[in-house]
C-alpha cells in the first residue's frame, strides 16, 4: 500500500466514524478503536477498551451531545510504519444551534485491513474572550 493509498484509507475511516458519531451510534463509535483502544475526552474523561468506550460514547451522544452532528477536516497523516499512522485535524461539533471547534490527534493502527484508532485526543476549544 502506498502512502497515498493509506492517507485515503485513513480518511475514510475518519469520515465513517464521523457519520455513524453524528447518527449517535455508540456501538459503531467505539468499533472504529482498536480491542485495546484509549480515549482521552475532551471533557477530560479517560477509557480503555471498547467496553468503556461504548460507554462513555453513550452517555455523551445521549446527554451532552445528543442531536449533535460532527464533521472532521481530512487533516494530515504521517505515517511511522507500515501499520502504525499518526492522524491529526480539525473538527466542528453542531449542537442546538452551536458551532463548537475543536481538534483531533488520533494514532492509527492497522488492524485487520482497516487503519483502528488506537489513542485518540480530541479537544474542544474554548470560545474566544470578550
Amino acid at each position: 500500500m502506498s502512502n497515498a493509498d493509506a492517507e485515503d484509507a485513513i480518511f475514510r475511516e475518519v469520515q465513517a466514524f464521523s457519520q455513524v458519531w453524528s447518527r449517535g451510534d455508540a456501538k459503531a463509535a467505539a468499533s472504529f478503536f482498536t480491542e485495546d483502544g484509549v480515549r482521552v475526552g475532551a471533557f477530560g474523561d479517560v477509557q480503555h477498551g471498547r467496553a468503556e468506550l461504548e460507554a462513555a460514547y453513550d452517555k455523551l451522544l445521549h446527554g451532552p451531545m445528543a442531536g449533535a452532528k460532527v464533521t472532521q477536516e481530512r487533516g494530515t497523516v504521517r505515517l511511522l510504519g507500515p501499520d502504525l499512522a499518526l492522524w491529526q485535524g480539525g473538527m466542528e461539533i453542531s449542537v442546538g444551534g452551536t458551532t463548537i471547534k475543536g481538534y483531533v490527534v488520533q494514532l492509527m493502527k492497522k488492524t485487520g485491513g482497516r487503519w483502528l484508532v488506537l489513542e485518540a485526543h480530541p479537544k474542544l476549544f474554548p470560545p474566544p474572550p470578550r
